[in-house]
């Protein structure tokens, strides 16, 4: 459970990472890929630019690629370049990266418990609904011109989604019964039950799966891939065989 709990961790991924190119889409999203070629194009026709290394090492190269399209960014020959970074945004994408990965966890450990077994048709159509409103947004920005606005526009809608995808799923009280069960597990009073014939085992845990959820999941994951490719194909192996 460690790694839902704790704050987003993808800095231990990527902590020698020391550039933005060279990040592949994975296969799953191909689909996807000319969205994710238009959205290398924005940040290539910007110029090059300067990363200071330790701003690499704490905020990882997916938190960077989201600070391209959002703000504007230090040429090759400001000087000094780490003057022009505004640390504030920095640290607003890499919590909107946290709360990205959580959720995808959360929910994914919740759906396997089979927490979402009778989650209600109303809210999988929320998010359905959601899903596409984002994508029609998200495509009628990369037709558009490359202006800080349409970028601006690109990067809130899909923090708009992750808003509706959090509220629905519940991850706050979900991550909320995660940490008390982690903390029954760790002092395990009830983990033990006596059988008829006597003999003691641990309690099973009632598995289930509802694909309508993780099916949402994955397409959330898809949208954010050409802005978090890193974190997008862990989260993207870490669910995978819940689809």
């Amino acid at each position: 459970m460690d790694e839902i709990l704790t704050p987003l961790n993808h800095r231990e991924i990527e902590y020698n990472a020391k550039k933005l190119s060279g990040c592949d889409i994975p296969d799953s999203f191909l689909y996807k890929s000319d969205q994710a070629r238009a959205l290398f194009d924005w940040v290539s026709q910007t110029g090059s630019k300067v990363f200071d290394d330790d701003l690499i090492m704490d905020y990882g190269t997916d938190c960077l690629r989201l600070y391209l399209l959002f703000e504007n960014t230090p040429k090759e020959h400001d000087a000094p370049f780490y003057e022009s970074w505004n640390e504030g945004a920095l640290e607003g994408m890499y919590k909107f990266l946290g709360r990205y990965r959580r959720m995808i966890l959360a929910a994914s450990v919740w759906n396997r418990r089979g927490g979402y077994c009778s989650a209600s048709e109303k809210s999988i159509e929320t998010m359905r609904q959601a899903l596409e409103q984002t994508q029609k947004k998200i495509a009628q920005c990369l037709n558009r011109e490359n202006t800080i606005t349409n970028r601006h526009n690109f990067v809130s809608a899909l923090m708009e989604l992750l808003n509706v995808l959090q509220r629905e799923l519940k991850i706050g009280e979900i991550v909320t019964q995660i940490r008390k069960h982690a903390v029954s597990e760790a002092v395990p009073k009830k983990a033990w039950s006596t059988r008829e014939d006597g003999s003691t085992g641990k309690t099973n845990v009632q598995i289930g799966n509802n694909e309508a959820v993780m099916r949402i999941c994955r397409e959330f994951i898809i949208l954010m891939a050409p802005v978090a490719c890193d974190l997008s194909r862990m989260l993207w192996m870490e669910i995978g065989t819940n689809i």
